[in-house]
């Protein structure tokens, strides 16, 4: 038996050399999380433009230092300055550029627009009187400050958010909506990301091949295909009954970069994927339980000229272990990174059950304003209890049978968990 950990490392051997580079346009990148590859530097200054952050006029702070001032308070008795009257002359709008504005004078200014010649500073409309546009004139009223107006309000500077040359994306980031967003502000077209292999997936057994008195429906198919879609793989399905050779034929003329099979992999007589890789001199195929539960029987390795991870048949493994091990292998994620985001939380109730000695056990569980209430106990058929759940507890290991069936892990303490999405 091994770990999950080398199980994870043999998925990650097996499906690492079919991950390539490719160069992909940002909007291609929209609906899927992909690896960054290489690192980006901005080739500009983001803005690339002192320009408003408001709606209002742009002017020198020394025309207002210089207007006619007058005293007010404003309703909650705090003093203030009115300055004025400066006379407005012309409009900058967000995408032009706007003449030399003279001393002594204003400007209207739309947010985003670029400062013109001659202006330091913005003042919102709202401190305006008439407080509307196309006003000849505008008187202004601001908080009284011993230093006056002072230039830089409402202004965002030329690079305030990144300079030209700044690492905007480091290689091996998983690349999130604001990642794409700061690249498509740089001017980056596209990026260099990791490519995704073409998979087929396998459901085996004459169960799911049978008519309706003897058979039972394929969830597998679905569940894989929706999580491998999600993270932008192109897949296809097909189902192939207890017959070792067909299960060959079938994947031979498929012409896929990775196979992912579920079932024909345990200690029953008709295990197709083990007499499948009998069948096949070439095949490296590895069958070992893994210390994990559910998801104990994995497979590994080639078949049928074709990289191939051999998942277990019963729903809650496979989806289990497409988690714990082909989806950050197809991330790229070595043994050490974690595939989803961690979160540690305290359980109620405790286990309703010991884990079986040395196992990882994985349970279900929903997050309540308390903690987490497991659900579904350890039974991996039960895809109803897994659908309500809110996220994966990871329950470690014992190296011993309890004494008298009484779990390790009690009702507060703190769990590693990934949440579902």
């Amino acid at each position: 038996m091994t770990t999950a950990i080398m199980h994870r490392r043999r998925v990650f051997d097996t499906i690492g050399p079919l991950l390539e580079t490719q160069t992909t346009t940002i909007g291609e990148l929209l609906d899927t999380p992909r690896r960054l590859t290489a690192t980006v530097r901005s080739p500009i200054d983001v803005p690339g433009f002192d320009n408003s952050s408001m709606d209002g006029y742009a002017v020198a702070a020394s025309t207002l230092r210089r207007a006619d001032q007058s005293s007010a308070t404003d309703a909650q008795g705090r003093a203030q300055t009115v300055y004025g009257p400066i006379p407005v002359h012309g409009r900058v709008a967000a995408g032009a550029l706007g003449n030399e504005v003279t001393a002594g004078t204003a400007v209207e200014i739309m947010t985003g627009a670029p400062l013109p010649p001659g202006t330091d500073t913005v003042i919102r409309i709202e401190d305006t009187q008439p407080g509307e546009f196309e006003s000849p004139e505008i008187t202004i009223t601001l908080p009284s400050a011993d230093s006056g107006p002072q230039p830089g309000a409402f202004v965002r500077n030329r690079g305030s958010d990144v300079r030209a040359g700044t690492t905007i994306l480091s290689a091996g980031l998983m690349l999130t909506p604001a990642h794409l967003g700061v690249a498509a502000a740089c001017g980056v077209k596209a990026l260099e990301v990791q490519s995704l292999p073409h998979v087929l997936i396998v459901s085996t057994g004459d169960e799911i091949t049978a008519d309706a008195a003897a058979g039972i429906h394929d969830a597998n198919s679905i569940t894989l295909a929706a999580s491998l879609r999600r993270l932008g793989v192109d897949t296809r399905i097909i189902t192939v009954p207890d017959d070792p050779q067909a299960l060959l034929d079938a994947v031979r003329g498929a012409r896929s970069d990775l196979v992912i099979s579920t079932g024909g992999i345990s200690k029953g007589a008709h295990e197709v994927v083990k007499l499948a890789a009998d069948l096949d001199p070439e095949s490296t195929m590895v069958f070992q339980p893994v210390a994990m539960q559910p998801g104990g029987p994995q497979g590994c390795g080639t078949l049928a000229g074709t990289a191939w991870v051999a998942l277990p048949g019963n729903p809650v493994s496979a989806l289990i272990s497409f988690e714990m091990f082909i989806r950050p292998a197809l991330l790229g994620l070595d043994v050490d990174e974690e595939p989803r985001e961690t979160e540690y939380h305290r359980l109620l109730g405790g286990l309703d059950e010991a884990p079986p000695s040395g196992k990882l056990q994985v349970r279900r569980a929903v997050m309540t304003d308390d903690g987490l209430e497991l659900v579904g106990g350890s039974r991996s058929h039960l895809l109803h209890n897994y659908a309500q759940s809110t996220h994966l507890v990871f329950i470690p290991p014992t190296d011993a049978e309890p004494e008298g069936n009484e779990p390790h892990i009690r009702s507060g303490d703190r769990l590693k968990t990934w949440k579902i999405t």
